[in-house]
């Protein structure tokens, strides 16, 4: 698997945000990280500053137990069009975390390209093309 270098890091409680030389945003959370509409808030100011105005691609990995309020997930659409976000391929390792990324597509319906994947190469390969 290829590696890139890390440009530039924000690290939060727990999530690390990182915009790799590949120009993609690497976004881990952590175990049991809850995204609720506080650290929904950080993230966003973090995605701004890593950007620096410009679209990325971004990639969303996660640990066990990583959840999403219901509020979060209906707040990520109303800040979507502000969002640095050119797409978003998640990461899936576990049945939980597939349903979670699949259920936010399939109800909520991202304007921007949005898919769930199995592994990182497949992640990786399709945000290539918006590049």
């Amino acid at each position: 698997m290829l590696s890139f270098e890390t440009i530039k890091e924000i690290r939060l409680d727990l999530i690390t945000i990182s915009l790799k030389s590949d120009g993609i945003v690497y976004v881990y959370l952590k175990e049991n990280c809850e995204i609720n509409l506080e650290t929904q808030a950080q993230m966003f100011n973090a995605f701004h500053r890593i950007c620096e105005g410009k679209m990325r691609q971004f990639l969303f990995e996660g640990d066990p137990g990583v959840t999403v309020t219901k509020e979060a997930r209906d707040n990520a659409l109303l800040i979507e069009e502000a969002s640095p976000m050119k797409a978003t391929a998640v990461i899936a390792r576990n049945t939980a975390h597939t349903l979670l990324g699949n259920f936010y597509l399939k109800f909520n319906k991202p304007k921007r390209p949005y898919k769930v994947f199995k592994s990182r190469a497949e992640g990786l390969k399709w945000l290539e093309q918006f590049m």
